[in-house]
C-alpha cells in the first residue's frame, strides 16, 4: 500500500491554489479553473472544485503537515506575507519544533523539523 495523493475539495480553486502557492513558497505543476496540483516531494497535492461525490458545506478539517529545515525562516517569511500564525513556533512533547499557519478554505498548515 502506498498513500501518495490527496485530493482537497474546495469551492474556488484558483484562490486556494494561490494562497498555497504563497504559504508554501512553491508554484502549482497545473492548475485551472476547477483543478490544482502540486508535487512536494513524493505526494501529489491536489486541489478540486467539482469531483466525482458531491460534497455539500464542506469544511476541511485538514492540517496538512510540510517537514521544513529551518522553521524559524518560515515563520519571518510568513509573517512578512501577513499568514496568521495559529501557534509557534514551538518545540512539541513528540520532538519536532512546529509552526502552525492559517491557511485557505478552512486549512491549517504545520511547518515543522524533527529536533
Amino acid at each position: 500500500m502506498n498513500l501518495n495523493q490527496l485530493d482537497i475539495i474546495v469551492s474556488d480553486v484558483t484562490q486556494v491554489c494561490a494562497s498555497l502557492e504563497c504559504i508554501l513558497d512553491k508554484k502549482a505543476n497545473y492548475v485551472d479553473d476547477s483543478f490544482a496540483q502540486f508535487t512536494i516531494g513524493s505526494h501529489c497535492l491536489m486541489l478540486s472544485q467539482n469531483h466525482l461525490v458531491p460534497l455539500e458545506n464542506f469544511q476541511s478539517g485538514i492540517i496538512l503537515h510540510v517537514e521544513v529545515e529551518d522553521v524559524e525562516q518560515n515563520y519571518q517569511r510568513l509573517k512578512e506575507l501577513g499568514i496568521q500564525v495559529l501557534n509557534g513556533p514551538v518545540v512539541t512533547d513528540w520532538g519536532t519544533e512546529s509552526l502552525l499557519v492559517e491557511g485557505p478554505s478552512g486549512l491549517v498548515l504545520d511547518f515543522y523539523h524533527m529536533k
